[in-house]
């Protein structure tokens, strides 16, 4: 089961015009008086509040991923026990035998 995470590209953008405008209002602040400062400060904090909201989107769309498959895998053990300490024995040996090996 692959889960995509929706706006992650949308939230790199976001991130990095908020990288964008604080190096902005660090040369503004070095370069130009308060007039300027206000006017970059807004901008910044304006983004900074959407990518904060694109985080908590994101948080949230990996917890409720999280939960899906909790209860996925849950429901699957229940009905296979046997099968699914077998499978669980088989991932053991095999990440026994790949550690040896090294």
């Amino acid at each position: 089961m692959r889960t995509t995470i929706p706006n992650s590209n949308s939230l790199a953008r976001d991130t990095q015009n908020v990288v964008s405008e604080a190096q902005e209002l660090l040369k503004t602040v070095k370069e130009e008086g308060a007039n300027k400062l206000e006017q970059v400060k807004s901008t910044v904090g304006a983004q900074l509040d959407v990518a904060k909201e694109k985080f908590g989107e994101l948080q949230t769309t990996v917890q409720e991923g999280a939960k899906v498959a909790y209860t996925t895998t849950d429901d699957y053990v229940r009905a296979n026990p046997w099968r699914a300490v077998g499978i669980a024995a088989v991932a053991g040996a095999l990440v026994g035998f790949l550690a040896t090996r090294r």
